[in-house]
Order: structure tokens, then sequence, then C-alpha cells
């Protein structure tokens, strides 16, 4: 055999040897493929649950607040329950303009200040609450039925002749069980020909907000504006028709006076005069035996009370 044929022949078995391992080396790329495909699902997964643990963790920690915000809350209002439910006889203002509770022994002019408990940031477990009480005797009932009262305050809080005839009689046609209409007043059938209708309600107001729907409110008068007193602070829906101008807070005192029909206050002394309740608020004149000066038709008696039986507790913060 010649040495060519014999070299043609050895290359031909190499090439026989070499063939099997071409399946390996593709199998090696299929491996790699598979692995990478492997870690890729394995990130995904891994980072899918650590998403769902942060969300669980992220959801804990709302309930636990939330348990934590209402205890506090509770605990607010507890508080506040127990300084209402004092022994105190008057009610009235301190220096910083929070409700005080006050005590006068019968037979007595001495006015006794109770302790106030704490008020701003009290500590319970791992929060604190603040709080303050809000006396809703010392604003003027929006459902007392006086309209001669409510034309003297819009009158001081700066409110034209026009506009406080439209504003009363929409206030009446709100509360009356009828539909018909008052002269400058408002009905269904003009609230439910605007943009977003709606009826009146021809009930007594469930809360001082409902004003905003009324005719004639705006919101600048409803929340105040310039030095006006808001009507929001002035007013209340829950009293019991009398006003304890103890509570009146300073920049409404003046509008409660003039709806009432009474002087301005004067000074921050206790009157005690004939039949006349105690005050830590003076109104000149307001406290005399002498004929109402306020007038039957306000639905007010001279000798307002110096006390409340109406409270709102205002939550300010949790913490």
């Amino acid at each position: 055999m010649s040495p060519r044929r014999l070299a043609h022949d050895e290359r031909g078995v190499a090439d026989l040897a070499m063939s099997p391992r071409r399946p390996a080396h593709d199998e090696r790329g299929f491996a790699l493929l598979a692995v990478i495909l492997v870690m890729t699902l394995l990130a995904v997964v891994v980072t899918e649950f650590a998403f769902s643990m942060r969300l669980e963790a992220s959801m804990v920690r709302a309930y636990r607040d939330g348990v934590l915000a209402r205890n506090l809350a509770e605990a607010g209002i507890q508080q506040a329950i127990r300084e209402i439910l004092s022994d105190a006889n008057v009610h009235g203002l301190d220096e910083s303009g929070q409700v005080a509770f006050y005590t006068v022994p019968a037979g007595s002019t001495a006015l006794k200040a109770l302790p106030l408990l704490q008020r701003t940031q009290v500590p319970l477990g791992a929060g604190a609450f603040s709080y303050r009480i809000s006396d809703e005797e010392g604003r003027l009932n929006i459902n007392g039925g006086a309209a001669d009262r409510m034309q003297r305050l819009l009158t001081a809080i700066g409110v034209d002749k026009i506009e406080r005839d439209s504003i009363v009689d929409a206030i009446e046609d709100w509360r009356d069980a009828n539909d018909t209409t008052r002269a400058n007043g408002a009905e269904s059938d003009d609230y439910l020909k605007l943009p977003v209708p709606y009826r009146a309600r021809n009930g007594n107001f469930q809360d001082t907000d409902e004003l905003l729907q009324v005719k004639g409110i705006t919101p600048e008068m409803y929340w105040g504006h310039d030095d006006k007193p808001p009507l929001a602070d002035v007013l209340t829906a829950r009293s019991r028709n009398t006003v304890n101008i103890n509570t009146a807070s300073a920049p409404n005192s003046i509008a409660i006076a003039a709806s009432l029909a009474v002087p301005t206050p004067a000074s921050t002394i206790i009157v005690a005069s004939g039949s006349c309740s105690r005050m830590i608020r003076r109104f000149a004149g307001f406290c005399t035996p002498s004929p109402d000066p306020i007038g039957a038709a306000s639905g007010i008696t001279a000798g307002q009370p110096a006390s409340s039986n109406f409270f709102a507790m205002i939550k300010s913060s949790l913490k």
C-alpha cells in the first residue's frame, strides 16, 4: 500500500473518531442556556417573595399603627369626658383660650378653678395624643328659629341687607317642613336646578356644614375672611338654645353679643347680681334683674347660663 493511501485512511479514521464529540459540545451550550433560564426564574421568584414580605410588613405596621391610633383616640375621648363630668358649675375660657372648668359654692361668688388635665402631647404607651374641648353652648343654635337674631349676627360680620334677607329666608326655608318658598328664600325646586342638584332638608340642621348648601352662604362667609369671625365658629346645631357667653371666644363674642342685642363684653370678672348667672366675661347691663334686654322674640332669657351641657371633643393630633 502506498504511503499516500495510508495517510488518507488514517485521516478517515481520525474523522470517525472525532465525530461523536460534536453532540457533547452542543449539550454544553444547552446546559448553559438552561442554567441562565433557571437563574432568571429564581431571581423572579426571590424578587416576588421579597416584595410580598415587604408588603406584608407594611400591612402589619399599618394595622399596628391603626390599633395604636384607635386606642389613643379613645383615650383622648375618655379623658375629655372625665373633664366634662367634673363637679364644675361654671364653664369659661382660660388665658390660652381653652375651655376651663370652675366651681362656685352655693351662696358664694368666689370662683375656684378646677385642675386642668394635660391636653397636649399626653403620653400613652408608644404614642401620645392631643385634643381640645369646644363648648357647643358658646355658640348660637341655628335651629333656634329666631330670624332677628340671625339678622343681627349677619350684620355683625358685615353682610349687607339684601344678602341678609336672602340668607335668613333661605335658612328658614331649609328648616321648615313645607316646600313654600319665602319672599327671598329657596326651596328644593331652586336647589334641583343647580349643576349638582339636591333637595332642602325640610328639617332642623344636623350639622352647621349644611349651611354651605343654603342659598347665599359663601365659603368665605362660612370659613371666615379678613377679620370677620367665621359662621362655623359662631353657630352650632346642638345646644339648649341658650348661650354661655363665657365660652365664646374673643373674636366671636362680639358677633354673638350683637346677635343677642346686648352690649359688647367689657371685662373678665365674675358678676353675681340678683337672679343673674355667674359669668366670667361681663356684659355691661346684661346681667341685671331688670326686664329682659334681649327680648322674648330671641328665644333666650336674661341671666344666661354660665355652665354648659353640650361639648365637642376635637382631635388635635395622634402620634
